[in-house]
């Protein structure tokens, strides 16, 4: 009794060694084998597919070495098990399997496995799954200008990395640092500044699944920059003939003043008053309301003298009670 009781614990213990031992197999198999890549964005759906023949025994769909993720026999339809719950879909009439939403976890390899006389993979996939690749930022770090030309240097950078370049702009087209675009490569994810149409910048990171950009035009910093430096610090040609022509300005206003001057105390304003025989004097300081003699002057008529007749009141008294009493 005790004697079998030992033996199968013996061959419990030898079952699980192979079981192991199969499963290492698998996974060794697997990594051996040229499978194809697979790059898919986080939050995405996954889906595999048999390209060869439908298996005949035991299919099992698995993630590396030990994560069964579908186990299904073929001779009994609709008998297949889901590990996986509801992030999977399976089909039994051509075995393909899609995985919802997959997250940085889901990175590895997958194997369809059939399970007959021998352990066979009959499709397998390397799966990579990557975030959005992470925005970009292009700024000016400084700007050379001169009348020949104008260097401009830029950075490029993302949250974990950055890179510089210099670009030189003549009149009619810009260059890069050696004309090779300035770059910084990871395993799967690149940081690119280079120049496109010889005047924009393009800062540019990527992965397999995305990418993000940034651009700038280079050549009109180099030109609103000269200008701006040139009316801030003006060269000495250009001091001197603003000086010049202030002064200029300044001599003429001061002749223009002088020559009024002269011309006022040389040919001084005729300001004749008139007033009517026998008129008194008045007083400058009364204001007066315009006559006519005022207007027109003196007569230059030779004035005669009317004798002046006289009648008594009585004449004329007579003389209308002549008229009543006709």
């Amino acid at each position: 009794m005790i004697r079998n009781l030992s033996n199968m614990y013996l061959c419990t213990i030898f079952l699980h060694a192979l079981y192991f031992l199969n499963y290492w197999f698998v996974g060794l198999q697997g990594s051996e084998l040229n499978l194809p890549n697979v790059f898919l964005l986080k939050g995405k759906d996954l889906f595999m597919e048999l390209k060869t023949q439908k298996p005949t025994s035991q299919f099992t769909w698995r993630f590396k070495t030990k994560n069964n993720i579908i186990r299904h026999n073929p001779g009994q339809l609709g008998d297949f098990e889901n590990f996986y719950g509801k992030r999977v879909e399976y089909s039994t009439k051509n075995y393909s399997l899609q995985i919802k939403n997959v997250g940085l976890n889901d990175s590895g390899l997958y194997h369809a496995i059939e399970s007959g006389a021998e352990v066979t993979i009959i499709a397998g996939y390397n799966v990579t799954v990557q975030e959005q690749a992470s925005p970009v930022v292009l700024k000016v770090s400084s700007v050379s200008p001169s009348p020949e030309s104008c260097n401009v240097t830029m950075t490029c950078s993302t949250q974990s990395s950055s890179l510089n370049s210099t670009f030189t702009c003549t009149n009619q087209t810009c260059s890069g640092d050696g004309g090779d675009p300035a770059e910084v490569v990871t395993s799967d994810v690149s940081l690119n500044l280079y120049l496109s149409n010889g005047s924009i910048a393009i800062c540019n990171h990527s992965n397999k699944v995305s990418w993000s950009k940034a651009t700038m035009e280079i050549e009109p910093l180099c030109f609103e920059d000269y200008v701006r430096n040139a009316i801030s610090s003006p060269s000495v040609p250009l001091i001197t003939i603003s000086s010049c022509l202030v002064g200029f300005i300044m001599a003429m206003c001061i002749l223009g003043i002088c020559y009024c001057k002269w011309t006022k105390n040389n040919h001084p304003t005729d300001n004749r008053e008139t007033h009517s025989p026998g008129s008194d004097d008045q007083s400058p300081n009364c204001d007066q309301s315009p006559t006519v003699y005022s207007m027109l002057g003196p007569s230059s008529l030779p004035l005669e003298s009317i004798p002046l007749q006289t009648a008594s009141p009585e004449s004329i008294y007579a003389e209308v009670d002549n008229h009543g009493g006709a």
